[in-house]
């Protein structure tokens, strides 16, 4: 069961970790990515920064809807990493329950505007996380779970 989405740019880091990891009780990162999961050289690093006990997934947004209406991460709790919200809406839409959105990092490039310090985002990106808001998701910015929620 997905316990949280993240979308951040930097995907699996110390934050989502040392801080993330705990703080959710996370037994699996899953990275979606449609890029990435074909690029087997970021694919062994991020199984080498995960932690001891944790599983970690790099694989596409099918691969990913067809492994969780498989019922292959019954009973674990998985952390869903992706870089822009555009993933998310197609994971919904093939039926994987998203329970909230966290925004970490969406870095201040490609013309996207600032919405906070760690958060630029551009208008499809903007429409995007309507979207998902409008699907009854909450959208919250929580850079560390320490840190107060703040809805989007």
């Amino acid at each position: 069961m997905v316990v949280l989405a993240r979308i951040d740019q930097r995907l699996i880091h110390g934050l989502v970790v040392n801080q993330w990891a705990p703080a959710l009780q996370v037994k699996r990162f899953m990275v979606v990515d449609d890029v990435l999961c074909n690029n087997d050289d970021i694919k062994a690093s991020m199984r080498m920064a995960k932690p001891a006990g944790t599983g970690v997934s790099v694989i596409s947004t099918e691969t990913a809807i067809t492994n969780f209406k498989a019922g292959k991460y019954d009973g674990q709790r998985v952390l869903v990493l992706v870089k822009e919200p555009e993933t998310l809406i197609k994971l919904m839409e093939g039926g994987v329950e998203i329970p909230k959105v966290d925004l970490g990092i969406m870095f201040n490039e490609d013309g996207r505007e600032a919405v906070t310090k760690f958060i630029a985002l551009n208008d499809k990106e903007r429409a995007d996380l309507q979207t998902i808001k409008d699907k009854g998701i909450p959208v919250v910015i929580q850079y560390v779970p320490t840190d107060a929620e703040e809805a989007y």
